[in-house]
């Protein structure tokens, strides 16, 4: 019985009170503020059990907290090194955010590029009566892109596209690069109308 006792103890998750046994001495040099913080983001991290991405938003968190912590003191209390947590201090928001979404394998929302100018070029050749909705879903199948019309107008605008679209005419630089799938009404566009970004 007492083997099983033992093991189980050594399967408890470390607490609050454990922490504050080893790192007394870090709580001892910390305003009364900090120790609050800090005790808080200990036991998130006791409470994530020590799930890494939940350390380094802990981290993340303290260390931009505007509560003067050190890289050291806020690796002690996430169990990470100071070293590591020098380039969590070192990134902003967003680049902290992207570092995380990177490593869950998870992308941001893929856009057209340079790289996509030859293949749409190449479709265009091939189908020069295509529709614009033809073409966004040409897109969306074949890049995996989701755009709107507006950025598609653009993308052609910037990459010189219009030029392969049959009856394009190079006094109309603002043209629409594709016949509309229904000709238009004439009525005047809602101010209500969602804009696209």
């Amino acid at each position: 019985m007492d083997d099983h006792s033992s093991s189980n103890e050594a399967r408890q998750p470390p607490s609050w009170e454990a922490w504050v046994a080893a790192h007394g001495d870090v709580l001892a040099r910390l305003t009364v503020p900090q120790r609050s913080l800090v005790e808080a983001a200990v036991r998130f991290v006791l409470a994530t059990e020590g799930h890494p991405l939940m350390r380094r938003v802990a981290a993340f968190f303290l260390l931009h907290a505007g509560m003067r912590l050190s890289p050291a003191q806020v690796g002690i209390a996430v169990g990470r090194t100071d070293r590591a947590l020098r380039t969590v201090q070192a990134l902003s928001a967003r680049d902290f955010l992207e570092s995380i979404w990177g490593e869950l394998g998870r992308h941001r929302q893929p856009k057209l590029s340079a790289e996509h100018a030859g293949p749409i070029a190449k479709y265009l050749i091939d189908h020069p009566g295509c529709t614009q909705a033809e073409m966004v879903g040409h897109i969306r199948s074949g890049f995996g892109i989701a755009i709107d019309p507006l950025t598609l107008r653009r993308f052609f605008k910037k990459y010189g596209l219009g030029v392969l679209r049959q009856g394009h005419h190079q006094d109309a630089e603002d043209a629409r690069p594709f016949a509309w799938d229904a000709p238009g009404s004439a009525e005047p566009f809602s101010s209500s109308r969602r804009r696209w970004r």
